[in-house]
């Protein structure tokens, strides 16, 4: 069996047409075709039911995706690790942050750190979906939910508060609710479908049950935009909403302020680089978690 059919595989069962996982791979879809064929061979089992829209996964090959994940993201580790010298000061630092955090605080945060190690590139991943921890994906992870497994040191650093907001003109012209009850006769903010499991969604739903947003966007810098324009209220990250001069709503409710996380890769901790740019995070955050109005 060629380890790299498993590429294709993955491709394939999260692209779900050889067109389209072609193009991810930058190959023809002939070659696609050629190499799951190869991997079925070597396997003696049926990974795909090719249609006429594309392919399913057979029962077979739905199990072999989580190992397969995971085989790759050891690959990946392997081949980085075996790129990298562990007494450089210089190369790649790969930082997962929360989607906003990273925006507004992170980078900001790092310039004078890029500035003294000019040979330290920063690669930052900022998403409000958490990076899945199967292998090393990233160096160093930021995170509002505490990982139950993965190779990462954890230390928690302290808390990011959220509220509800809403612009001044908004409230100005449609008043604000005066109970989370209230909520229902607001036009309120809220995520996707896909997204419900987040953690800012499953709280609105518990403050307000059977609440149905008037608009549902897929990231935090939309909804951040959606409120400032006056489109309606969302949950925010209590720093970017201050600072975008919004007003906290419902301040007597249930407060959100879920833990903030950082997690640093094993196999990264030996790397000086990884180590600079993990003492400049938390010089930065430990800042930002003891300001008051921001963290509880």
């Amino acid at each position: 069996m060629d380890w790299n059919d498993l590429k294709f595989f993955l491709a394939v069962a999260n692209a779900k047409t050889l067109s389209a996982a072609s193009g991810q791979l930058g190959v023809s879809p002939s070659t696609v075709s050629r190499r799951i064929g190869a991997l079925e061979s070597a396997l003696q089992v049926r990974l795909f039911r090719p249609h006429r829209d594309g392919y399913d996964l057979t029962p077979a090959g739905q199990d072999l995706v989580a190992p397969a994940e995971r085989a790759a993201a050891e690959m990946r580790v392997f081949e980085r690790s075996a790129r990298e010298k562990d007494t450089d000061l210089a190369g790649p630092v790969r930082i997962s942050a929360p989607e906003l955090l990273g925006q507004e605080i992170l980078l900001p945060g790092l310039a004078g750190f890029l500035q003294s190690h000019p040979d330290i590139r920063i690669e930052m991943h900022s998403s409000v979906r958490p990076m899945r921890l199967t292998g090393r994906e990233a160096d160093i992870v930021l995170r509002l939910i505490r990982p139950e497994r993965g190779s990462y040191r954890q230390r928690r650093l302290g808390r990011i508060a959220f509220g509800i907001y809403a612009s001044a003109d908004h409230i100005a012209r449609h008043g604000a609710p005066d109970s989370a009850a209230d909520l229902h006769r607001h036009r309120v903010i809220g995520w996707t479908e896909d997204l419900r499991y987040l953690t800012m969604a499953t709280w609105l739903e518990a403050l307000c049950p059977g609440l149905q947003p008037a608009l549902r966007l897929s990231s935090l810098n939309a909804q951040l935009a959606a409120v400032k324009q006056g489109l309606g209220l969302a949950v925010l990250p209590s720093f970017a909403a201050e600072a975008a001069g919004l007003a906290p709503l419902l301040q007597d409710a249930p407060g959100l302020a879920p833990d903030l996380w950082m997690l640093v890769h094993e196999q990264a901790l030996g790397l000086p680089r990884v180590q600079l740019a993990k003492n400049a995070l938390l010089d930065l955050l430990t800042q930002f978690a003891e300001h008051p109005a921001r963290n509880a």
